[in-house]
C-alpha cells in the first residue's frame, strides 16, 4: 500500500497493544504513556483486526499465541494495512521456527516474555526509526517516479517532434528517395533535408552531429531551420556547406559540437550531379548501366572547426543516366560492430546494397538497415541514417 495522506512523520507515535492477558496489556500501556505515546489496546485478535482497519498505527505489539486469531494473522492484517508499519511479536513460550516464520511475514523484532522495560523501548525507538525512514524514502520515489514521468513525457514528444524532422519518403517525375532513421537512444544527431526546387533540380543532405541523446537532438533542431533556409535560396553545394560553416561557427563556438555533412544537388535539365561534403562518410554513386559504383567523397573539413572564406570550399559534379542510385548514409551504419568487434564497414554496406539492389529503394533502405542490425544486435552504439535515391 503507498502512502495515501500526509502526516506527521517525526512526532506520530500512536500505538496498539493486542494480547488477551489484561496485567500484560496494562504494563505494556504503562510503558508507552510513559514517554508520552498515544495507545490503544485489544484484548484479543478479532478486535485488532477490527481497529487495524479503522485507524492509522505506527507500531503494533501483539502476543503471538491467542485464540482463534493469532499474533501472526494480525501481523498479516498491519501490513496489508501499511507496509511500513512496524509490528513487535511477543510471546511467552516461542520456538526458532515461530520466529523465523514472523520475521519472514514482516514482523520487526520477536521478543520473549518477560522483557527488560529499557531494552524494549530501545527496539520501540528503533521499530519508530525504521517507520520513518521507510515513508521518507517511499515519498522521495513518488516523486522521483513523477519526475520521471514527466521527463519520459517530454522525451515521448521530443522524439515525435525530431522524427517529424526527418522525411520518409519522395518521389516526383524525375527521382524517388527513400530514408530510413534509427537514433540510438530514441533522440540523435542525425538529420535529413529533401527538397524539389521546382526548377528541374532536386536536393538533399544528410547530417550528423557530433554526440548522442539530448544535446545532439537539440542542436540538430536548430540546424534543421537553418539549412533548410539555406538550402532554399539555391546556392550551390559548396556555398551550402560555407554558410552552414559560418553560421556553425558564430552560433557554437566553444561548444565544443561540430557536424559533418553531405549535400547533393541533382540537376534534372543537365542531367548532372552535383556534391559537397564536410569529413561525411563518401557518398555512393550506384551505376546501373555499367554495374558500376562511384565514391562521392568529402572535399571539405569538418563544419563548426573555424570559418573560411566561401572559396576555400569545393564541389565535384558529375553526369548522371536514368536508373542510377545514390546513396548516403552516416557513420553509425559503417561503424557498427558485432559481437566480435568487428565493424560492417563500408564494405558490408556495399555487399548489402548489392543484395537488396533489385528492390524498389524504400524496400532496399529498410533491408540494409536490417542487415546492419542483424550484424550488430543489441544496443545501437551510434544513430543510424540511410537515404538511398533513384533516379528515373
Amino acid at each position: 500500500m503507498g502512502i495515501s495522506r500526509e502526516f506527521d512523520i517525526q512526532n506520530s507515535r500512536r500505538v496498539l497493544v493486542v494480547d488477551d492477558d489484561a496485567s500484560v496489556r496494562r504494563l505494556f500501556i504503562q510503558l508507552f504513556k510513559r514517554e508520552k505515546f498515544s495507545v490503544d489496546e485489544a484484548s484479543n485478535g478479532e478486535m485488532a483486526l477490527d481497529m487495524i482497519a479503522a485507524n492509522q498505527y505506527d507500531l503494533i505489539l501483539t502476543d503471538l499465541h491467542m485464540e482463534e486469531i493469532g499474533g501472526l494473522d494480525v501481523l498479516e492484517a498491519a501490513k496489508r494495512k501499511d507496509k511500513h508499519l512496524q509490528v513487535l511479536i511477543l510471546t511467552g513460550f516461542g520456538s526458532i521456527s515461530s520466529a523465523v516464520q514472523a520475521m519472514k511475514k514482516g514482523a520487526y523484532e520477536y521478543l520473549s516474555k518477560p522483557i527488560d522495560a529499557e531494552s524494549f523501548m530501545v527496539k520501540v525507538r528503533n521499530a519508530l526509526e525504521r517507520r520513518r525512514m521507510g515513508i521518507l524514502l517511499e515519498l522521495q520515489q513518488q516523486k522521483l517516479d513523477q519526475y520521471h514521468r514527466l521527463i519520459d513525457q517530454d522525451l515521448g514528444l521530443a522524439k515525435q517532434v525530431q522524427a517529424s524532422l526527418v522525411p520518409k519518403y519522395f518521389e516526383n517525375q524525375h527521382i524517388g528517395i527513400a530514408v530510413e532513421y534509427l537514433p540510438m537512444i530514441g533522440l540523435g544527431g542525425d538529420f535529413a533535408d529533401i527538397y524539389d526546387d521546382g526548377r528541374g533540380c532536386v536536393r538533399f543532405t544528410v547530417i550528423d552531429v557530433t554526440g548522442h541523446g539530448i544535446t545532439a537532438a537539440l542542436l540538430v533542431n536548430r540546424v534543421c531551420s537553418e539549412i533548410r533556409k539555406i538550402v532554399r535560396d539555391g546556392l550551390s553545394p559548396r556555398e551550402i556547406v560555407h554558410s552552414l560553416n559560418k553560421f556553425f561557427c558564430e552560433s557554437f563556438t566553444h561548444t565544443g559540437m561540430f557536424l559533418t555533412i553531405m549535400t547533393v544537388k541533382v540537376d534534372f535539365k543537365k542531367k548532372e550531379i552535383c556534391w559537397a561534403g564536410s569529413a561525411h562518410p563518401a557518398g555512393i554513386l550506384w551505376r546501373r548501366s555499367k554495374q558500376k559504383k562511384m565514391l562521392l567523397n568529402s572535399q571539405n573539413f569538418i563544419v563548426g572547426f573555424e570559418p573560411n572564406d566561401v572559396d576555400k570550399f569545393a564541389h565535384d559534379c558529375v553526369r548522371f543516366e536514368a536508373g542510377d542510385r545514390i546513396i548516403l548514409y552516416t557513420d553509425g551504419i559503417v561503424e557498427a560492430e558485432n559481437e566480435l568487434e568487428r565493424p560492417f564497414g563500408l564494405h558490408g554496406l556495399q555487399s548489402s546494397l548489392q543484395k537488396h539492389g533489385r528492390k524498389d529503394i524504400a524496400r532496399a533502405a529498410a533491408e540494409v538497415l536490417k542487415d546492419v542490425q542483424e550484424f550488430a544486435p543489441g544496443q545501437l552504439h551510434d544513430d543510424i541514417l540511410l537515404m538511398l535515391a533513384e533516379i528515373k
